[in-house]
């Protein structure tokens, strides 16, 4: 039996906590709250980030929240250089270029793959640029960029490529590893998701060294608790990979069962997944039987057919499923 005020498939959150070798630390951190964080928790973290991210740790920028580095990545670069962005992409990407004074250029993805055609737009780029795409890409699900594109995007010396990857532990599929040939290169990446801390607030950027001298004296305070949960979440990996297995095959047996309702599922490497229906407010009459799913015409550049659908607990899903099947028949 379930809570139905609980059936919350809307903002990509993992459906369950960390284990209590995450959650026990983090408790005790507590009781030292009134002290700053200790500098050298802060270093140990790094650390744990480089090595996990096969990068040096000299290029790791850590802030309370990857949104965070996102929007001051976009401030720091988008003086005189035109933006390009995928359109739909995540929102916090959009409304940051938008607030800019720079041309934007956005970049349709198209149904049925939602793929990002880099020949449509590579060969124009002539003067400072800087390129923010997600991959996997958000709301769609979908794989934007491979590792040839990546570097036909970064031999252009007039480009700064962001690269946010907060899935990439779902996708496998990571550009990290070409930070050290590519100064123009910045990858965001985020405990949120896999690692089961949206409520922690913690996120780094893997940088290459023009990004990385951007940022030198950017300082950020973090918060002792989510330090000692990120530091606690590496040391016990072993969690997040079962997790994301779990994720992975209801996700295949969700998408499945939409699919057997004649209803369009898109392919996504993430711990969500796209949906499209003939109903308009598919997600409003989903929300009247306490199922809560992200309607993304609101902050996306999709229309109201479409609807977003996080994967949640077992029993979250068979929920969803059975209200789904009596709405659409």
């Amino acid at each position: 039996m379930i809570d139905k005020m609980k059936i919350k498939l809307d903002t990509n959150e993992m459906p369950k906590p960390p284990p209590i070798e995450v959650l026990e630390p983090v408790k005790k951190s507590i009781d030292e709250i009134n002290r700053y964080t200790p500098q050298i928790e802060v270093n140990k973290l790094v650390k744990l980030i480089a090595n996990y991210s096969k990068a040096p740790e000299n290029s790791i920028i850590l802030s309370s929240g990857s949104d965070i580095l996102i929007k001051e990545l976009i401030f720091l670069f988008s003086r005189e250089r035109e933006i390009i962005i995928a359109d739909p992409t995540f929102f916090l990407i959009s409304n940051a270029a938008q607030k800019t004074s720079s041309p934007l250029l956005k970049i349709r993805l198209r149904e049925p793959e939602f793929n990002l055609l880099i020949d449509s737009f590579i060969d124009e780029i002539n003067k400072p640029t800087l390129i923010v795409f997600d991959n996997p890409n958000n709301p769609t699900g979908s794989l934007l960029l491979n590792q040839k594109d990546v570097k036909m995007i970064l031999e252009n010396e007039n480009v700064i490529l962001l690269i946010d990857e907060a899935y990439f532990e779902f996708s496998k599929i990571s550009f990290a590893n070409l930070i050290k040939d590519y100064p123009n290169l910045a990858v965001s990446r985020t405990f949120s998701k896999s690692f089961a801390l949206a409520g922690s607030g913690i996120g780094y950027l893997i940088a290459g060294e023009i990004i990385q001298k951007r940022f030198e004296g950017l300082d950020i305070m973090l918060p002792s608790p989510s330090v000692i949960a990120a530091i606690h979440a590496l040391d016990n990996i072993d969690y997040m990979i079962k997790y994301i297995e779990e994720i992975d095959q209801e996700k295949k047996r969700i998408m499945s069962l939409v699919s057997d309702m004649d209803l369009i599922v898109y392919p996504s490497y993430t711990n969500f997944f796209l949906m499209k229906s003939k109903m308009h407010d598919l997600a409003r009459t989903l929300a009247e039987h306490d199922v809560l799913v992200s309607d993304v015409s609101n902050h996306y550049s999709l229309s109201s057919e479409f609807i977003r659908v996080t994967i949640g607990k077992k029993e979250e899903n068979d929920y969803f499923i059975k209200n789904l099947r009596n709405i659409v028949s």
